[in-house]
């Protein structure tokens, strides 16, 4: 077996900074999602056995043949998931992992520190890739300070192994001694770094946020918006405070609590399935005056008239119906290529912030869909809308018009719906004259059902029978979907076509950062039925205290409200930085045009870079002030001395400590008038602190367990010669 290595302060120092400034990068990474729980716990629990076993003064070679073995194997593996599946981050995240435990194993000399230091800088990059949230800011400054710092110990550890164990002895324990030093000269580089960073930033914006991405939310919001839903896997997360959109109206800001922001619309029902089924209307978006407009029959809802500018597409007995509203929506990457739109939507315009946000293109679904293709990551987008709904007379008027043929998608009956649907569905609306009275009807039916997010599966359903079957006639219970599944399947029993809609329902207004806040917890299901000549009109089945479950979030406190107002910013003004907002700040600042602007801003920015450099200059006077350094045990036998001399027992320039306690003890024995009245029991402590203290300044390294006996010794003798 091999010796293990001497751990010396200096090293023990090196091994917390290389250790720390990885651990910075890994959390970089994981809190943009970009690593695996298992492999960040098993990556954790290797770094933690190499960090408290023994470390050998060098690794083996058996050792090393298995590591170079091992490395080459994950290489291979790497680069196969990487082309195979496609999983580059992943992979490479694993890799490095890899590698920091690899090194972390074998650490022992200064090649390998420096190893761990371009792993954690690695790490730091990933992290600017994939991490938007306001957190790597603050990682970052202090990955500049731990780095920083970790490199300068690195080198001083490298110079004592090219020069020899002697020399290394000596280095690691005035290294350490000066420690305090080396810690400010580290944040003084790493406050240049930064300054350099920020001037960089400033001065060269990048191409847009398209170069970043932001990772993608849970797993179960995104099933709500894909080609199917199951019935009972969306509508359940009521209380995932998590923000999914960001809403700025045109208009002014009043109560937008009624909002219904569309997403995945479906037309096929089949054993608790909704689907998108092959006869559902689909159709390209049509594009006017740089607009994206949604159609109907061809037609585009969009027009614009000569005076009043964008209007919605008058319908005949809908009074209201040419009014628009409007506003900007900031989408996060959901997995789902969907642009959620308020109900009834006219037209959409992707405003990009940068080239790659640009490739995002608005395309026409089935059902009046509004979806994207787009890279990964978020995308801003300008909707306009009708925010009114006919009204119950206009839809009364109406009556019950046939149902034409291009609409037979919306009336399919799921074949394993049992006939007690039917029943339910014809007994309910018996004596309906109108389409109306007929969904009024169903929805009265349904307002004695209790809204919960607590399921349980019936005997009906283990049975075989369909989960909207044990809905309505056993549970009478259940979450958004079961309504609004509910009420279109009954619909449809009695010739009325219906399709569901997945989406989100309500905003919280944010008065910190003036938006409007769409959460996870906010998504909900309803249903559209169609009414002949007005179209599709929305109808919400579910309880009210069920469709604002979302406002009562565990964790939607002031604070959140105020954190997510800050990301916002972040991502606005940092993530999303480009040509035009560094236009914006260097007119702000005077840096670009002439004029009163200019002279309005000279003469602040002369102020501040005086204030600048005379902080510098005061920097660099305290640093230089405080740079002599003075061992703590030589500061202890400065106070004894002190107080020998005080008690007329003075150390002569030419005397060493130990030739001073040679000398009482002679006194004490030969009894040479005039001396000083010390005591024998005052000498021997004396002598025996001069021991600890020669042992403890001129010793082959520094104990720093010894220090605290050390002083306990000079406070005894202190009280001593005061007595």
């Amino acid at each position: 077996m091999s010796e293990a290595l001497v751990i010396g302060p200096l090293r023990r120092l090196r091994d917390a900074l290389s250790l720390t400034q990885v651990a910075l990068g890994v959390a970089a990474v994981a809190l943009a999602g970009g690593i695996a729980w298992a492999s960040l716990l098993l990556a954790t629990g290797l770094v933690a056995v190499a960090w408290w076993r023994p470390l050998p003064a060098t690794t083996s070679r058996a050792a090393q043949r298995g590591w170079t073995l091992l490395v080459l194997v994950a290489l291979v593996a790497t680069l196969a998931r990487a082309v195979l599946l496609l999983d580059f981050l992943d992979a490479g995240v694993d890799f490095l992992l890899l590698l920091v435990v690899q090194r972390m194993w074998s650490r022992q000399q200064a090649r390998e520190h420096a190893q761990l230091l371009l792993l954690g800088a690695l790490l730091m990059v990933v992290g600017a890739v994939i991490n938007t949230d306001p957190s790597y800011p603050v990682l970052l400054v202090a990955y500049l300070v731990i780095a920083t710092m970790a490199l300068v110990v690195n080198n001083l550890m490298a110079e004592g192994e090219r020069l020899g164990e002697r020399v290394m002895l000596r280095l690691d324990r005035e290294g350490h001694a000066r420690r305090r030093s080396l810690w400010r000269a580290a944040a003084a580089v790493a406050g240049i770094a930064a300054l350099g960073a920020l001037v960089t930033f400033v001065a060269f914006p990048r191409w847009g946020v398209g170069m970043f991405l932001r990772g993608q939310l849970a797993g179960e919001i995104r099933s709500g918006f894909s080609d199917e839903v199951e019935l009972g896997g969306f509508g359940t997360i009521k209380t995932d405070a998590t923000v999914v959109m960001r809403i700025r109206p045109d208009g002014p800001a009043e109560a937008r609590t009624t909002w219904y922001l569309r997403g995945s619309s479906f037309d096929r029902y089949d054993d608790g399935r909704w689907q998108h089924g092959r006869g559902a209307p689909s159709g390209p978006l049509r594009a006017v005056y740089a607009w994206n407009a949604v159609a109907d029959d061809g037609q585009p809802r969009l027009v614009r008239p000569t005076l009043r500018g964008l209007a919605a597409r008058s319908i005949p007995g809908f009074a209201d119906s040419s009014r628009l509203e409007r506003a900007t929506i900031v989408l996060e990457d959901i997995g789902a290529e969907v642009l959620f739109v308020p109900s009834d939507p006219v037209a959409v315009q992707v405003r990009a912030r940068g080239p790659l946000e640009a490739r995002a293109t608005p395309v026409g679904g089935k059902n009046h869909e509004v979806r994207v293709t787009k890279p990964p990551g978020p995308v801003q987008y300008v909707v306009a809308w009708r925010p009114g709904q006919p009204s119950t007379a206009e839809l009364a008027a109406v009556g019950d018009p046939p149902v034409p043929e291009a609409l037979a998608a919306f009336l399919q009956r799921s074949e394993g719906l049992g006939d007690e649907v039917r029943e339910l569905a014809l007994r309910l609306t018996a004596g309906a004259p109108t389409r109306l009275a007929k969904v009024e009807a169903i929805m009265e039916h349904l307002r004695g059902f209790e809204y919960t997010l607590e399921l349980e599966e019936t005997a009906r359903v283990r049975a075989g029978a369909d989960p909207v079957e044990g809905f309505l006639f056993d549970s009478r219970a259940g979450h958004c979907e079961y309504f609004a599944t509910a009420m279109a399947v009954l619909l449809r029993e009695v010739g009325v076509p219906t399709r569901i809609v997945n989406g989100y329902y309500g905003a919280h207004h944010n008065d910190v950062g003036d938006f409007w806040a769409v959460r996870q917890a906010d998504a909900h299901s309803w249903v559209e039925v169609h009414f002949g000549p007005l179209g599709w009109v929305t109808f919400d089945p579910t309880p009210p205290s069920g469709r604002t479950s979302g406002d009562d979030a565990a964790w939607w406190p002031a604070m959140t409200e105020l954190f997510d107002a800050l990301r916002n910013s972040y991502l606005e003004y940092v993530i999303d930085y480009d040509l035009g907002k560094q236009l914006a700040v260097l007119e702000g600042l005077g840096l670009r045009g002439s004029g009163p602007n200019l002279q309005r801003s000279g003469p602040w920015l002369l102020g501040g870079l005086l204030l600048g450099v005379v902080g510098v200059l005061a920097w660099r006077r305290w640093s230089r002030a405080d740079r002599t350094y003075v061992r703590p045990e030589t500061v202890m036998l400065s106070r004894v001395l002190d107080a020998l001399a005080r008690r007329g027992v003075a150390c002569g320039p030419d005397e060493s400590p130990q030739r001073l306690v040679a000398r009482l003890r002679r006194h004490e024995h030969e009894s040479e008038p005039p001396r000083p009245e010390l005591g024998l029991p005052v000498v021997e402590a004396l002598e025996r602190f001069v021991t600890a203290y020669e042992a403890q300044r001129f010793g082959p390294a520094p104990q720093a367990h010894a220090l605290p006996g050390l002083r306990a010794q000079a406070r005894a003798l202190l009280r001593a010669l005061r007595a």
